[in-house]
C-alpha cells in the first residue's frame, strides 16, 4: 500500500475567470495568493478568460514569485451561456465557473475556485487541505444570505422541495470536488436551473449552485471568505479573515477608498505590473469613503440587495 502523501506535496490548483474590464482586480487577486502561499507550496493556476489580450496576460504574471506557479490561460467561447440571466453591472464572465470542469484537465480531482473580487490574506494551501468529506464543495455560508429562503436567495427554493433553513453559501471562494461535480452534471443543473428561472434568479451564478448543491456542500469557516463590508458578529473571537470579499457594488477598482481592507487591494496592485493604477478622485469616492467610515455601510448593506432587485427588474434580459 502507497503511503499517504503529506500535505502540500502536489500543487494547489487554482482556478479564477476574467474579461477584460477585471484584469487589474485579477492580477492583485493572483498576487496576494501567491505572496501569502505556504513556504513549501506551489500552485497550478487555470485563468478562463475572454477578451484579455497576450499583453494584458503576460502583465498579469510578470511579477509573481518565481518557480512556485505555472500559469495555463484558457479561453472560454460566451456563447454557451447564451439564455442564462444577464442584467445591471454583472458581465457574462460571471458564468465562467459553471464551465470549470469542462475548461481545465479531466485529470485534476479538485480545485479551489476564487472570484477576482477577493484578496488572499493567509495560505490558500491550508484550505487546499480541509477534508471535504464527501461533499461537492466547501464553501462559506453567506453573510447576507443565510438561508435558501432569505431575500435574494433561491426563489424556487420551494418547488425544488427543499427547507426554508437550508443554508446558502456565498459562491465566490469554493474548494470544489471536481470529480463529484462532473459525475453529476453540476454546471448543467445549474445552468438548466438559471435558464427556466429567468425572471426570478438574483444572484446569478451563485443562486444556479446553491439550488443545484442544497445538503451538498461542506461549510467552511467564515474566515476562507469574510464580506468587507460586513463586520464579524464577535470581532473578538473571530480569527482574522484569510480571504476578504469585496461583495457589492463599492469596488475599490471603481471607487477610491480609505477603508482598512479596501486599502489593501492597492497595496497587492502595486506588487503588480499595474502598480500605482487607481480610479479617478471625485465627489462621488469622496462621499462613499464618509459612507464607509461613518459605519453606516455596515448596517445599510442589506438594503443595496434590494436596490439591485429594482435594477434587475428594469434591466434584465
Amino acid at each position: 500500500m502507497a503511503a499517504p502523501k503529506e500535505a502540500g506535496a502536489d500543487p494547489v490548483v487554482i482556478a479564477c475567470a476574467a474579461d477584460q474590464a477585471y484584469v487589474r482586480p485579477l492580477a492583485a487577486m493572483l498576487q496576494s495568493v501567491m505572496e501569502n502561499l505556504g513556504a513549501h507550496r506551489s500552485a497550478d493556476v487555470y485563468i478562463l478568460y475572454s477578451g484579455i489580450t497576450h499583453d494584458e496576460r503576460v502583465l498579469v504574471t510578470q511579477r509573481w514569485p518565481q518557480g512556485r506557479s505555472r500559469v495555463n490561460w484558457v479561453q472560454v467561447d460566451e456563447s454557451q451561456f447564451d439564455g442564462l440571466p444577464l442584467w445591471g453591472r454583472m458581465p457574462v464572465a460571471t458564468y465562467f465557473k459553471l464551465a470549470l470542469p469542462d475548461m481545465i484537465p479531466a485529470s485534476l480531482p479538485r480545485a479551489i475556485w476564487l472570484d477576482c473580487d477577493i484578496l488572499v490574506l493567509g495560505d490558500i494551501g491550508q484550505m487546499w487541505d480541509t477534508d471535504l468529506v464527501g461533499a461537492h464543495i466547501g464553501a462559506v455560508r453567506d453573510a447576507i444570505v443565510p438561508f435558501v429562503s432569505s431575500r435574494c436567495g433561491v426563489a424556487r427554493y420551494r418547488e425544488l422541495g427543499l427547507k426554508p433553513d437550508a443554508p446558502y453559501f456565498n459562491a465566490g471562494v469554493m474548494s470544489v470536488d471536481l470529480t463529484l461535480w462532473r459525475r453529476d452534471a453540476v454546471h448543467h443543473r445549474a445552468a438548466e436551473y438559471l435558464r427556466l428561472s429567468q425572471s426570478s434568479v438574483t444572484f446569478w451564478d451563485q443562486e444556479g449552485l446553491n439550488a443545484t448543491l442544497a445538503g451538498k456542500w461542506k461549510e467552511l469557516e467564515p474566515r476562507w471568505n469574510h464580506n468587507a463590508s460586513v463586520p464579524p458578529i464577535d470581532r473578538d473571537a473571530a480569527p482574522p479573515p484569510s480571504i476578504i470579499h469585496f461583495a457589492g457594488n463599492l469596488k475599490p477598482w471603481r471607487f477610491l477608498s480609505t477603508h482598512p481592507m479596501r486599502a489593501q487591494y492597492y497595496r497587492y496592485l502595486d506588487r503588480t505590473a499595474f502598480a500605482g493604477a487607481r480610479p479617478e478622485p471625485g465627489i462621488t469616492s469622496s462621499l462613499i469613503s464618509m459612507y464607509e467610515a461613518s459605519g453606516l455601510r455596515s448596517i445599510l448593506y442589506p438594503a443595496e440587495n434590494v436596490g439591485m432587485r429594482l435594477v434587475r427588474a428594469l434591466s434584465r434580459r
